[in-house]
């Protein structure tokens, strides 16, 4: 059983990065905006079937529902960018930040 959903959130938030450099690509501040994004989202599980995999994968390419997933992603990149695990550049380093 595998969420189908990851594979288009994650192409989203790349798609989002180019547009956005300024926000931080680290590996920890991928993670969480990432897995922000999934959380919020209805997850389209497959069992492993051909045409359950195909129906979900057309619903996924669909404008409208990339469009919300986009919406989403970039929540959870503001959410992520004003509260992120690591310091901000520019103060003293450290361990990460807890929560996010």
């Amino acid at each position: 059983m595998k969420n189908l959903l990851e594979g288009t959130v994650v192409g989203i938030y790349d798609e989002l990065r180019v547009q956005n450099p300024d926000w931080c690509d680290c590996t920890l501040c991928r993670t969480d905006v990432i897995a922000h994004a999934l959380n919020a989202a209805r997850p389209r599980y497959s069992g492993g079937t051909d045409v359950g995999q195909a129906l979900i994968s057309v619903d996924l390419q669909r404008d409208q529902t990339r469009a919300s997933l986009a919406v989403l992603v970039l929540d959870a990149m503001r959410r992520v960018a004003s509260n992120p695990r690591h310091e901000l550049p520019g103060k003293k380093e450290g361990r990460p930040r807890s929560g996010a």
